[in-house]
């Protein structure tokens, strides 16, 4: 009959560990590619402090359920810019809806590609693993009919990049230093100019020092853009909230889509499969905008990511 306690006991500092554990890899900096999938999943980890919880208060150890709750506490203060409330905006702006589709090897449906762009009032698509025949592919679909202006930067596999906007683009500029690919061009937007990247460093599941490499270069070369005009960032970043090198572009004045709106967690990979998606990786990001925000997934046939929609507003003071 005593027996339900000290499993309680244990399943509360099983749990407890894992929370623990999880609270860690958020915070991490380390380069060791173990370290860096992992904390892909921090946020799972930390989940079972939930389970600490429940474990503690049945075992009845008043010392585990406070060490509990203050790893529920933890979790709340690191994720809480997720679900916070966006801050009130008073100043007009101009809205620029931005759609971010990870193609897959090419294998999107360019036919539901366009359909997301159609049905979202998309006036700017970035997408990355943009091989030669998904581009012919969405030009054929009727894609250029709603973005006219492309900035495209094709290759096999997955080192393609290609941007497509309502408003004219510079040509393309593919940034050395990434094996995958990121492009820059410059928009001539509704409120005037703007900066446009798209990008797609590596994983860290595939090649765990070049992961760090391209995420501090990424990071150098979005902070080394110049302004005044406001940068929009969108790709398949291969990182979450969890990863500490993303979050730091919020030091260099970048607000991510999902924290900037307070739209909550927002998983994209993997898609099409048996389980729903379980990480957040896509993301739109900009600086200089007035908010970031109104985020939403989109599903596309044929490929593992879900496209993510969000809405950038622009200064409507610098119209010409």
């Amino acid at each position: 009959m005593r027996r339900p306690r000290p499993v309680a006991r244990a399943t509360a500092v099983l749990a407890a560990l894992v929370a623990a554990a999880g609270i860690a890899l958020h915070h991490s900096t380390s380069e060791v590619p173990a370290v860096l999938v992992l904390a892909t999943f921090a946020l799972w980890a930390w989940a079972f402090s939930l389970v600490a919880v429940i474990a503690a208060l049945r075992a009845r150890s008043v010392m585990l359920t406070i060490v509990a709750l203050a790893l529920v506490g933890a979790g709340v203060i690191q994720y809480g810019p997720l679900v916070s409330p966006a801050r009130g905006d008073d100043d007009e702006g101009v809205d620029l809806r931005v759609l971010v589709q990870n193609l897959e090897f090419g294998r999107a449906d360019p036919v539901e590609v366009v359909r997301a762009v159609r049905d979202g009032g998309v006036d700017l698509l970035l997408t990355v693993e943009a091989t030669p025949e998904a581009v012919d592919g969405l030009r054929a679909a009727g894609l250029v009919e709603m973005l006219p202006h492309e900035a495209t930067d094709a290759a096999p596999q997955t080192a393609g990049v290609a941007v497509w906007s309502r408003y004219p683009l510079s040509p393309p500029e593919r940034i050395p230093g990434f094996s995958l690919g990121v492009l820059r061009t410059d928009m001539a937007g509704p409120a005037g100019p703007v900066t446009v990247v798209a990008a797609h460093p590596v994983a860290p599941v595939f090649d765990g020092p070049t992961a760090v490499e391209e995420a501090d270069r990424l990071r150098w070369y979005l902070g080394g853009l110049p302004g005044p005009a406001p940068v929009v960032v969108g790709g398949d970043f291969n990182a979450t909230w969890d990863h500490a090198r993303f979050r730091g572009l919020r030091g260099l004045g970048y607000t991510d889509s999902v924290s900037g709106g307070g739209d909550g967690w927002v998983p994209t990979w993997p898609a099409g499969r048996r389980v729903p998606p379980l990480i957040g990786i896509d993301h739109v990001l900009a600086r200089g905008a007035l908010s970031v925000g109104d985020t939403s997934t989109v599903r596309v046939g044929a490929t593992d990511h879900l496209g993510v929609l969000a809405t950038v507003r622009l200064p409507a003071d610098r119209v010409r």
